[in-house]
């Protein structure tokens, strides 16, 4: 049986003092044998700040002498070298990776630290708080381990034993050949203080920040996370924002979505970590935020019967020198080859438009204009246009279609349009209809129509609040029509 989360807690306790008390790096000696041969050290320093429980687990192993004679027991080249199993001292070799049931456990302590080359992370089954005395040292960068295993320390020389190790002939377990065994000792303590980052966008007093805006700054070197605030004083004192970063090498860039439009003045700053200490933060840059959209007045929001030369309205906007008006039929897509109306530089809170088609749905939605940037759209609205005498005639569809989901990707809900064409010649025959939601492995997630559907024109709203994010798909089935389309819940 596993020893109880008390006796972590004992051991973190007795052995952990020192740890929580001081800020800097813990450094280690990892001495590495190859059937008995010398090949080399690798130093390493751990992580307080971010595993405080792996830290002090690991280092009371050492304090104890644990890790020496266990073996690198798995060597996966282009990807990790993993010790630190009981078993490897003496026990058979097909027990090795294994690990010992009375070894006490450590709490998952997972962080944005990325798992980049040299990142050392906590071995573990497939519960996510199994984590003992087994280690791993990336040999690669391993993003895809991000969020799922808790790194807690660094290689900081010695990648290339490292590499000795990883390049070892193997069986077909991963295992070393000739046993490479291990002999940890504690060198002491790496106080050094990270670099500040430095901020690039936006400068300071930037006006007219949108939803859409990027906050990026320069990573350091010698961080493996970095901080950012955003707050509406600038003592931050009113924080709105807090949250980290990995550093992977490159510059970031975040996008803080909810930020309060209409000229409010925030403030933003950068601080690094380096897994124990803090930088001193970067200097305090403020941004100022653009006016509010409009809002739509004429025509009313799903309207119909409406002239094929309607006069839109909107209400004016305090800031705005002139506006922007886009239009599209059929589907609220606004990409710029599907625009019917597009024009900028409207002085006024109205504009005429003419020669629309007939008994069409078209969207539509304003942007105000300033001297040095354009404000986020407003909300989109949507008209139906009237029928003329010339199609009256023809409103019933002439063919089957399937349309793409709108939005796509979506969270949660989403539109589904189909059309139903009259398959008869002299009647209006209503025809077995059938519009099915699939996973990505074919499995049927929801049925949205099941009925007999006369010919015309089909709108389904499907909500996925249920669902995890991925790919799924949907199937129409009409009489002898057949179409199926992809789409993507992102949530």
């Amino acid at each position: 049986m596993k020893k109880s989360i008390l006796s972590l807690i004992i051991i973190v306790i007795l052995s952990a003092n020192v740890l929580y008390a001081q800020e800097g790096r813990p450094q280690y000696k990892i001495r590495n044998e190859r059937a008995g041969v010398y090949i080399g050290d690798i130093i390493i320093e751990l992580f307080p700040y971010v595993a405080p429980l792996h830290v002090a687990n690991f280092d009371s192993l050492v304090a104890i002498s644990f890790y020496d004679s266990t073996a690198w027991h798995r060597v996966v080249p282009s990807f990790v070298i993993q010790g630190g199993d009981p078993n490897s001292k003496n026990g058979p070799r097909n027990t090795w990776g294994e690990g010992d049931s009375t070894q006490a456990t450590v709490l998952a302590e997972f962080s944005k630290v990325s798992h980049r080359t040299g990142i050392i992370g906590a071995a573990r089954d497939s519960d996510i708080n199994s984590a003992t005395s087994q280690f791993y040292i990336n040999t690669v960068n391993n993003s895809g381990l991000d969020g799922n295993y808790t790194a807690y320390g660094i290689v900081v020389e010695g990648m290339d034993v490292a590499y000795d190790i990883e390049n070892s002939p193997r069986d077909g377990n991963d295992n070393p050949l000739e046993k490479i065994e291990m002999f940890i000792t504690k060198l002491g303590v790496n106080e050094s203080v990270p670099e500040v980052p430095a901020m690039i966008s936006p400068v300071n007093g930037f006006n007219g920040f949108q939803r859409n805006t990027s906050i990026s700054w320069s990573q350091v070197d010698n961080a493996v996370l970095t901080f950012l605030e955003i707050a509406k004083d600038s003592t931050f004192n009113e924080i709105v924002f807090a949250d980290s970063f990995a550093v992977t090498g490159n510059d970031v860039s975040v996008l803080y979505p909810d930020v309060e439009l209409g000229e409010k003045t925030y403030y933003w700053r950068v601080r690094s970590n380096n897994g124990a200490k803090f930088s001193e933060y970067s200097e305090t840059r403020s941004f100022v935020t653009s006016i509010v959209p409009p809002i739509l007045v004429s025509p009313e929001n799903s309207s119909t019967n409406i002239s094929v030369n309607p006069l839109l309205n909107w209400e004016p906007v305090e800031g705005a020198v002139s506006y922007r008006v886009q239009i599209v039929p059929t589907l609220p897509n606004f990409a710029e080859s599907r625009l019917v109306f597009d024009e900028s530089g409207i002085t006024d809170t109205e504009v005429q438009v003419n020669g629309l088609n007939p008994n069409t749905r078209y969207y539509w939605k304003v942007a105000c204009e300033t001297d040095t940037y354009e404000t986020p759209y407003s909300e989109v609205w949507l008209f139906t246009t009237e029928s003329t005498s010339n199609v009256e005639d023809n409103q019933v569809p002439t063919k089957f279609s399937l349309s793409q989901n709108y939005p796509n990707p979506f969270n949660p809900s989403t539109t589904i349009e189909f059309t139903i064409p009259n398959v008869g010649d002299e009647y209006i025959r209503p025809l077995q209809t059938k519009l099915i939601v699939y996973d990505i492995i074919g499995r049927e997630i929801k049925t949205l129509v099941s009925e007999h559907k006369t010919p015309g024109y089909y709108e389904i709203n499907f909500n996925a609040e249920n669902l995890s994010s991925g790919i799924y798909y949907y199937k129409l089935e009409s009489g002898d029509f057949t179409q199926t389309r992809k789409m993507i819940l992102l949530k």
